[in-house]
């Protein structure tokens, strides 16, 4: 699936016709938003509420290496399944780390991601993590040793199934596979409702 870009005055009909349009063209299961900054934190909630509303997938969000961890509550306040770490850096510095690092306490295991330059260091740096990697260009070779990776496995043998970020010619679900989504789908939201609220009580109490 293509990634749906956010802006102020992007219509919610507009995102749901784009994504029922995904869905018919590549059978996904998954869709992965991205906000510009000027779209809030009430309309992000907004926005991630009715496509979850309206379709039983998994919501991704894209985003920059924030440069505080209270932005990563925040994203997950939104009620997104997981998160994407599009930046593109040579390496990762210390703090960069840090803040993937506390995302992988707040999301479910093998739901967050971040970018590589198909470096095997930097692969293995992220699987390290316990994030999963994503290539900047298909590499075949590259998504057998990450599959291959032991870390890999225990990381997640679920998202790359519905999630294939990694691998973008898993499309194709049996009905085995659409059964264990729905009720990863049902756990993880039911999860993320209890753990909403805790957050947002946090923000409440410090006045953000």
């Amino acid at each position: 699936m293509h990634p749906i870009h956010v802006i102020e005055n992007t219509s919610i009909e507009t995102i749901l016709t784009f994504i029922e349009e995904e869905i018919t063209k590549y059978q996904t299961k998954y869709a992965v938003l991205s906000f510009e900054e000027n779209i809030g934190n009430a309309s992000g909630k907004r926005i991630v509420e009715v496509i979850k509303k309206h379709f039983d997938i998994f919501v991704i969000l894209k985003s920059a290496i924030p440069d505080h961890q209270r932005h990563i509550e925040e994203y997950f306040s939104y009620g997104v399944h997981g998160i994407y770490f599009d930046d593109h850096p040579n390496h990762y510095s210390k703090e960069n780390i840090e803040i993937m690092t506390f995302a992988t306490e707040l999301f479910p295991r093998g739901w967050v991601f971040a970018n590589t330059r198909n470096s095997e260091e930097m692969i293995e740096e992220l699987l390290g993590l316990n994030i999963l990697p994503i290539l900047m260009k298909e590499d075949a070779k590259l998504v057998n040793f990450i599959k291959s990776h032991e870390k890999f496995n225990k990381i997640s043998r679920n998202s790359i199934k519905s999630v294939p970020l990694l691998d973008q010619e898993q499309t194709e679900y049996s009905l085995t596979d659409k059964i264990k989504m729905k009720m990863l789908l049902e756990t993880f939201n039911l999860r993320q409702k209890l753990m909403i609220k805790s957050i947002d009580a946090s923000f409440n109490s410090s006045g953000l």
